[in-house]
């Protein structure tokens, strides 16, 4: 039998397609164990707003239980005011205390009869998220909004009054807008934002 002479181009893509098969199956794994590859993480900003709103509502309920559940008016000057502003002030410290630290996230107490004008809403977001509350008990209000150049998703959550201290304390206030609160009353609204942008 005589040998095939193979011309130029097609000698050289047949030996190359020898040496491929050849090394097929003939490679060295290293040695030790397979590391998976990482998971892909989702970002949810719904859980994420609704896992925070969780933490903070918990420790807020907890304050007037334990707390201003057990108050007794008629303290010294200025020391009923105090206490029962007490929750508010310790709420916007922490916020911004978390926000010094670093934290992508910010939460603030926000009202359509804020006792402290600091308090009263300052976007549209807020607003329509307040009324929402109000007059949907029981339901969560979430949305979207651009501040500073920067997207959020942002969330209300409504501010109950759970116990009777809570909402004399609103009521009575001279500074109240509103003056006749009751247990299980909306209040105001935990404004809960979570960026979409990083």
């Amino acid at each position: 039998m005589k040998p095939i002479k193979l011309r130029g181009n097609l000698y050289h893509f047949i030996l190359a397609g020898l040496m491929v098969l050849a090394g097929t199956g003939c490679e060295q794994q290293p040695a030790g164990p397979v590391v998976p590859p990482e998971p892909t993480v989702t970002f949810k900003p719904q859980e994420m707003a609704d896992a925070l709103h969780a933490v903070i509502a918990a420790d807020h309920d907890t304050y007037a239980r334990l707390v201003l559940q057990n108050y007794a008016p008629g303290g010294a000057p200025g020391q009923d005011e105090n206490l029962m502003t007490l929750h508010a002030r310790m709420l916007r410290q922490a916020s911004e205390s978390v926000q010094q630290q670093g934290a992508e996230f910010h939460y603030v107490l926000r009202s359509l009869w804020p006792i402290n004008p600091k308090n009263a809403p300052e976007t549209d977001t807020e607003k329509a998220g307040l009324q929402f509350v109000f007059d949907h008990p029981g339901l969560n209000y979430y949305g979207s909004e651009s501040l500073g150049g920067r997207r959020y998703f942002t969330a209300v959550y409504a501010e109950v009054a759970t116990v009777n201290a809570c909402a004399d304390c609103h009521s009575r206030n001279p500074a109240s807008p509103k003056q006749d609160f009751k247990v299980g009353d909306v209040m105001g609204g935990l404004v809960v934002r979570v960026p979409l942008e990083f």
